[in-house]
């Protein structure tokens, strides 16, 4: 049961953190005008029409295709005729996305939206493709909908002003510390370890993650463990619990078996079968599970939806200026002259991306001088106050 809400917020990204008993349990990422939801409109560009597949290929932006059904092509309900009369190579179309991009497969698109009063279609008009005509709902508000009466804590101004509008007051709270947010709450660790290979457990066995192109693997492994180690149904018990947080956590979708310890009796194989059937009960995509079977294997068929948690955090220059940016405002808040930044090439240019950093200055209050230092690392960036 969700029972906290973190909010963190800056000019790049929106960052939410759902957490149960301390443990984080859900991690999204908003980055302000980039990336995909389901209902986004974008003025697109045809890259490909294949009359075998019935469908087109739409570039929505940042190397991103869109896949167009034939019948989603047309704007009118009915029998969809031959793609190749519907759109061709080069043709701007705007679209909405109606199911989001897996690791295999883009966005699947459609024409086919309302836009009664054509505003959306004179704000398409006006862009250049690829581009985002119109955002969905924010992620925070359709969370909210689902996470009942959780404690809601965010470091946003603007945001705890909108979100008293919405939600009980005694729900929320506004954080203005000197510490972040995340870093109060250890928030990075946590998604740190959900970006590992092996996650270990109290008993001193371990969860080894396998992803491979068709499925993940899942090992329960106690070989690092030594003689103290519990008795398998104990550690298979224990890996239930942790498998099914981690799995939410890190958004893996798809085929999932889990080669758990290997045990003696129908009763103890009863036993972790209900125990993982409830583990995953409150996982909000559709978990279908069978198992265990007399190697100890329990399959899982997780519903895909967005990326996993690894493409969702976006590309090591992302996070990296996204890190800058919250180094810069924990310098902020001591003096009040210029803050100086060393940072490589690439990381640079990912923080000054569409505004040139002025937003940031702004939001931090302090004057910034950007230096480029072509053999620094990207994650090796450097804040000093002048």
């Amino acid at each position: 049961m969700i029972d906290t809400v973190l909010v963190e917020s800056t000019p790049r990204v929106v960052q939410i953190a759902l957490l149960a008993d301390g443990e984080l349990v859900e991690y999204h990422v908003d980055r302000r005008g980039r990336g995909h939801r389901e209902g986004d409109i974008f003025v697109g560009r045809v890259t490909r029409v294949v009359p075998g597949l019935k469908a087109a290929f739409v570039d929505l932006g940042n190397g991103v295709a869109g896949f167009l059904p034939a019948r989603d092509a047309h704007r009118e309900d009915g029998a969809a005729p031959d793609i190749n009369r519907l759109v061709h190579e080069g043709q701007t179309v705007v679209v909405a996305i109606n199911k989001l991009a897996t690791a295999e497969k883009g966005p699947k698109i459609t024409r086919r939206f309302a836009d009664p009063d054509g505003a959306v279609a004179d704000a398409a008009a006006r862009l250049k493709p690829p581009a985002l005509v119109k955002r969905r709902h924010q992620p925070l508000r359709r969370l909210l909908d689902r996470v009942g009466d959780a404690h809601i804590i965010v470091d946003c101004p603007a945001k705890f002003a909108r979100l008293r509008q919405r939600v009980d007051p005694e729900r929320l709270d506004y954080h203005q510390g000197v510490t972040p947010l995340f870093a109060m709450a250890e928030i990075d660790e946590q998604v740190d370890q959900a970006l590992t290979r092996a996650v270990a457990l109290p008993s001193g066995a371990r969860i080894v993650f396998e992803p491979v192109r068709t499925l993940t693997a899942i090992d329960v492994d106690v070989a690092s463990a030594g003689e103290g180690v519990a008795d398998p149904l104990t550690v298979n018990l224990e890996a239930a619990a942790v498998i099914a947080r981690q799995i939410r956590l890190r958004n893996l979708g798809g085929l999932i078996v889990v080669d758990f310890l290997n045990m003696k009796g129908e009763d103890k194989a009863r036993r972790l079968a209900d125990a993982m059937r409830q583990a995953v009960a409150d996982d909000p995509l559709e978990v279908a599970l069978v198992g265990p079977s007399r190697f100890g294997l329990i399959e899982m068929a997780r519903e895909r939806r967005g990326d996993p948690l690894s493409g969702a955090l976006g590309s090591a220059v992302e996070r990296a200026a996204d890190q800058l940016v919250r180094e810069l405002r924990r310098t902020a808040v001591h003096g009040a002259g210029t803050l100086e930044v060393r940072a490589s090439p690439a990381v640079v240019a990912e923080f000054q991306r569409g505004s040139g950093g002025q937003d940031v200055a702004s939001w931090v209050g302090r004057r910034l001088e950007v230096e480029i230092e072509s053999e620094r690392a990207d994650h090796a960036f450097l804040v000093t106050a002048l």
